[in-house]
């Protein structure tokens, strides 16, 4: 069966596992890479895709 994966999830590990720092807002909604500007959870996975991330040890695709 498959299993069901949380893509942000998977993002957060990936970007944290290349030696950034991600924290999120009380309400898991905006995200923040390194201290950087708030980033909607669309736009870290965007920035993820586009870091080339998702060939690390995620399965971000």
């Amino acid at each position: 069966m498959f299993e069901e994966t949380d893509p942000i999830a998977e993002a957060v590990t990936v970007i944290t596992s290349r030696g950034h720092t991600v924290e999120a807002d009380d309400d898991f909604e905006n995200w923040r890479v390194d201290g950087g500007n708030w980033l909607t959870a669309g736009d870290l996975l965007a920035l993820a895709i586009c870091l080339g991330l998702n060939a690390g040890t995620g399965r971000l695709q």
